[in-house]
């Protein structure tokens, strides 16, 4: 287990493909458990009747996430390689911030309401501007690396009340 760790934590490129390679691989294993649980994924971001008409396509929503992941593993990897122990709260943050993302889809797809959904981002957003924040006077360009999400959940939470006031809770 320590060597695991020492991989991840790594200041260089092995450290750096470990950190992007695991946030993938347990994306993927997500999304293969949500297709496995027949949920409504991809069916139930911008294709459904009930979306603001501006929202993205499923695909664009697809392709911004895997972005997303890919700078929160790099904000990972980077304040792997600090060394002093504030990160270290941090880090955990940014672990947190992650899982939040992926477990998203577990609850807000299936759910009859816009709620869950709406919910679940505003847990994401906190976390993510609490990361910011706190990050911020540590490494300007980890915290630009979180600030992405950020900006993403505020557009998908007015695609979520732009929905709502079209369409209705």
């Amino acid at each position: 287990m320590q060597k695991i760790a020492t991989i991840f934590n790594a200041p260089g490129w092995a450290g750096l493909f470990s950190n992007v390679f695991l946030v993938w691989t347990v994306l993927a294993l997500s999304i293969f458990m949500l297709a496995k649980l027949g949920s409504g994924f991809g069916a139930a971001t911008a294709e459904g009747p009930r979306s603001a008409p501006w929202t993205p396509s499923g695909a664009f929503i697809g392709g911004v996430w895997s972005l997303l992941y890919t700078l929160m593993a790099l904000s990972l990897w980077s304040l792997n390689r600090m060394s002093s122990s504030p990160e270290v709260h941090l880090k955990w943050v940014v672990v947190l911030l992650i899982v939040f993302c992926l477990i998203w889809p577990f609850y807000a797809f299936d759910a009859m309401s816009r709620w869950p959904g709406l919910l679940g981002n505003l847990g994401i957003l906190l976390i993510a501007a609490y990361a910011f924040w706190r990050i911020l006077p540590y490494s300007l360009s980890t915290a630009l690396l979180i600030l992405p999400v950020v900006v993403w959940i505020i557009i998908a939470n007015l695609s979520i009340l732009d929905g709502a006031r079209r369409y209705g809770w």
